[in-house]
């Protein structure tokens, strides 16, 4: 079956398993909004208006934070293999930055940030949430590096920085943009997670979804949730992107077919 269709299918069976769960098990409740109720949201000018005022200062925290996860990650994955001796170090700062729940981390970084930094809180949940995944892709990648390339930049007389330069950085590109893609929704959580915990001032996607939640407004709710994943998705699909263009020979694309 082609992928097209195999998903249009399955975006059917779910709008028809929504719908009728919202008209039999959920009628009284109204928890579950038709996906009628929903698209009238959608298709709300005013609605989008204040969507998009909500979402600039949510995407912009998650953007400063997912560039400064991932660099700080990148430059750690450099670090370590250049300074092996780092590695146990480096693999501790990691795990702890796996292992701490950021909802309990959370409301710390929203009291030390304060109102000198109202996204500050944002900025740094979307950076904790990115960093573990990309040091490890970066490692991976990095360590992946093929022996022979290794071996003949040595024997040039090439320095650890010249094989990290010339071999290692072009060999880890495929699996630093796999982690990069999972990072971009994992930053984007987390901007939303620290506006939840009082971050980023009135107006974002997180005070938003309170506010829908407060008011027990479900379809708004709904709509909120189906917006936050759309942008979710948009980012993992634009870092994609960028990896087919930077790492062709990673997506099994035939340049000299291109070229011509």
């Amino acid at each position: 079956m082609n992928a097209r269709v195999g998903g249009a299918i399955g975006v059917l069976v779910i709008l028809g398993v929504w719908w009728l769960a919202s008209v039999t098990l959920f009628t009284g409740s109204g928890t579950i909004p038709t996906p009628g109720a929903v698209l009238a949201e959608m298709l709300s000018p005013q609605r989008w208006a204040s969507t998009l005022r909500n979402s600039v200062s949510t995407v912009t925290a998650a953007t400063q934070g997912y560039l400064l996860g991932n660099g700080l990650a990148v430059l750690l994955a450099v670090v370590v293999i250049l300074v092996p001796r780092f590695e146990p170090l480096a693999h501790q700062i990691a795990i702890v930055t796996y292992c701490i729940p950021p909802v309990a981390i959370g409301p710390v970084i929203v009291i030390v940030a304060g109102r000198d930094a109202p996204s500050g809180a944002s900025v740094v949940l979307a950076a904790l949430l990115c960093f573990f995944t990309t040091v490890v892709g970066c490692l991976v990648g990095l360590r992946a590096a093929p022996r022979a390339g290794l071996d003949l930049v040595r024997a040039y007389g090439g320095s650890s920085w010249t094989v990290l330069r010339k071999v290692q950085l072009i060999s880890a590109l495929p699996s630093l943009f796999a982690a990069l893609k999972i990072a971009a929704p994992s930053a984007f959580l987390g901007a939303i997670l620290a506006e939840y915990l009082g971050s980023g001032g009135e107006q974002t996607l997180g005070r938003a979804l309170i506010a829908a939640q407060t008011q027990a407004d479900a379809p708004l709710l709904w709509y909120l949730a189906l917006v936050s994943g759309l942008f979710s998705g948009v980012a993992y699909l634009l870092v994609g992107l960028v990896a087919r263009v930077v790492t062709p020979w990673s997506s099994g694309t035939d340049v000299m077919a291109g070229a011509r």
